[in-house]
């Protein structure tokens, strides 16, 4: 392609069409999440803004759904391409892919595609690139391209129908076997619902319930958590008064799940490791009954304060804050009844809630985040009472992370009795959830 020239007077996003300026903001968080490592919520909020609030469902269908299918629209652009998609600018990458996705997934018309996303060229001062991009929009099917035979290459198959990176797809479809590797693959190409835990403390889930239909929310309890409701179609939680009231808190019900089966007790100890943004410590101190004390640690003092807020918003007190690495800190904590570990982990059961999040994940973060679990699982145990509970939990649909990392464990601490719990997105309708809680017999 030409050197980038440079436009001038570019049209800005206040006086674009408001399907236009749709455009531009999904251009723009598509580039910005290539580019930085700005994730896809916070991207959301950062150029949503710029977007009218009537098209701004448009904005993030558009962003989103490039990066649920990206590897379908890349494999469907590359016949038209001469040059591999990595070797071109962000922003011209960008509004390729966008326009495959309208083009074969929203139906648009080639015409207003081409137009579109050429004009955008023009907006992103890449006046060089707009022949370019329309001529390619133009000549975009209104199908995506048929991926590979899935009996002759069932991995390309499975990588391009559903989109998801080639060595994830290797190693589930070696875990579950090829169709039930699709089932999960699809499931994490769906938009996951709203999925809220009602705070025990100020509101049962009846009462919530008859409040959000009454006023026309479409609700539903949960079915995995006796405090969960799930919501469709409701728009933003934080600007309900129930939010203001402190009786609800955004949390898929596999996270739920972590708190509830630790079973934590009125008036125990307990000490969260990595507590940041405080879902599961609250809730631990809901179960409590609001009687005991809660140490929340985490390494981010800025994530702290995140538990800090939510706990005064749902009227927690025994939640105290602990900053810096749980290794660092241990040893000045105290033994606790309860130990929760929610490890830093892979994330790959929370992937229908960051589509972003599977194109950045590689087999050397695992290698990483294995070890770091280990030496978290160590200082972690040493914090236990006699007699006391060890939670160890991920959202990551790993075995590295999961059911090895506890078989790890046992063969250094066979004295403690371990039971497991976990959900798969396309076998419980939740996120991926890994959880074991281990018993102190006595000292090991």
């Amino acid at each position: 392609m030409p050197s980038k020239q440079r436009a001038k007077n570019s049209p800005t996003s206040a006086n674009l069409h408001p399907k236009t300026a749709a455009r531009r903001v999904a251009l723009k968080i598509l580039v910005a999440l290539e580019t930085s490592d700005i994730v896809f919520p916070q991207a959301l909020n950062t150029f949503m803004p710029a977007c009218p609030l009537e098209t701004r469902p448009l904005a993030r269908e558009l962003a989103s759904g490039v990066l649920r299918h990206r590897a379908r629209m890349d494999w469907t652009l590359a016949p038209l391409v001469k040059k591999p998609l990595e070797k071109l600018d962000a922003p011209v990458r960008a509004a390729l892919r966008l326009a495959t996705y309208e083009r074969t997934i929203l139906k648009t018309f080639a015409s207003v595609v081409g137009n579109e996303y050429a004009g955008l060229m023009k907006t992103e001062r890449l006046l060089s690139a707009t022949g370019f991009v329309n001529a390619i929009a133009r000549r975009l099917p209104d199908e995506p391209r048929q991926s590979p035979e899935a009996q002759s290459d069932p991995v390309g198959h499975l990588q391009r129908e559903y989109s998801h990176p080639r060595w994830l797809v290797e190693r589930w479809l070696a875990r579950f076997g090829f169709e039930e590797c699709a089932a999960l693959l699809q499931s994490n190409n769906c938009v996951a619902p709203l999925a809220l835990r009602v705070n025990t403390l100020r509101a049962s889930r009846e009462e919530i319930l008859d409040s959000f239909l009454s006023r026309g929310v479409q609700a539903v309890k949960g079915v995995l958590s006796p405090d969960a409701i799930l919501v469709e179609h409701a728009g933003d939680p934080t600007l309900w008064p129930e939010w203001s009231e402190g009786k609800i808190y955004i949390q898929d019900e596999a996270a739920q799940l972590v708190a509830l089966f630790a079973d934590p007790q009125p008036g125990q100890i307990i000490l969260d490791c990595a507590a940041a943004p405080g879902g599961k410590s609250t809730h631990l101190a809901q179960l409590m009954k609001g009687e005991g004390k809660i140490i929340a640690c985490d390494v981010s003092e800025g994530r702290l304060k995140l538990v800090r807020e939510n706990a005064t918003r749902l009227g927690i007190e025994i939640i105290a804050e602990r900053a810096g690495d749980f290794r660092a800190l241990a040893p000045s904590l105290p033994k606790a009844d309860l130990v929760l570990l929610d490890a830093p982990c892979l994330g790959t059961g929370t992937l229908r809630r960051r589509p972003d999040a599977k194109w950045n994940k590689t087999p050397q973060q695992l290698n990483e985040l294995v070890a770091l679990q280990r030496e978290l699982l160590e200082a972690a145990e040493k914090l236990v009472k006699p007699g006391g509970v060890l939670v160890y939990s991920t959202c990551s649909l790993e075995s590295e992370e999961n059911e090895n990392q506890i078989a790890w464990w046992l063969e250094r601490h066979p004295a403690w009795q371990v039971e497991t719990r976990s959900t798969l997105p396309h076998r419980d309708g939740c996120d991926g959830m890994f959880a074991a809680r281990m018993q102190k017999i006595h000292h090991s």
